[in-house]
């Protein structure tokens, strides 16, 4: 079982978004396809999607996780255990063993990367950094959170390696987009931990046949 530590006021968005980013990544590192061929619903070129590369993986990543709460086995589906809204509070998640250790690892890294990055900045203006060098330091930070969202994304794929048929930068996309919903709450500092606890998560590591 996963327990995401929260605090701070939230609203309805922050739930919703963080819960959907959650349940996309889990389901990426918990299910595999039942057959190995299927259309490919991932085409970025298809005339009626939208124009926004952004947009088009917000689209497909809203396919694959109707996709999944429609067809995942009851043993394999992400469930919400409790939710204790308090300052701090937490939400907890019950799943597949081996999709929340990876899951585990992606959030940690990022509220690592802000909680890093908001004490270098604090020394900074202790300092009265110029201008300039903030604004280079900003870039860094950004290009840095990159480099940590692609490399979350292997994370996965090293889990699940059946889509043969779609090109691996395009995975690493849908994935980046999942941790693009909770990387906001992350730097507000409403989403401020995560860790394993015991309770009914479903430890069984296999992938769903």
């Amino acid at each position: 079982m996963l327990r995401l530590e929260i605090d701070g006021k939230w609203e309805p968005e922050d739930f919703i978004e963080v819960l959907t980013g959650v349940e996309s990544l889990y389901y990426k590192a918990a299910l595999i396809r039942r057959f190995p061929y299927e259309p490919p619903f991932y085409s970025f070129e298809r005339s009626y999607l939208s124009a926004s590369f952004d947009e088009q993986l917000d689209q497909t990543n809203n396919w694959l996780l109707a996709r999944a709460r429609a067809t995942a086995r009851v043993d394999y589906r992400m469930k919400v255990a409790r939710i204790s809204y308090a300052s701090p509070g937490g939400i907890d998640l019950a799943g597949l063993g081996q999709a929340c250790n990876a899951l585990k690892g992606i959030i940690d890294s990022l509220i690592k990367f802000f909680t890093e990055g908001e004490l270098r900045r604090q020394a900074d203006e202790q300092a009265k950094i110029e201008t300039s060098v903030k604004e280079t330091e900003l870039e860094r930070d950004r290009e840095s959170l990159r480099t940590l969202k692609i490399k979350n994304a292997r994370a996965i794929l090293n889990l699940r390696r059946d889509f043969h048929d779609v090109p691996e930068d395009v995975l690493v996309a849908l994935i980046g987009n999942d941790q693009d919903r909770l990387v906001p709450r992350i730097a507000e500092r409403k989403l401020i931990g995560i860790q394993r606890i015991d309770g009914d998560s479903h430890e069984d590591d296999g992938d769903e046949r």
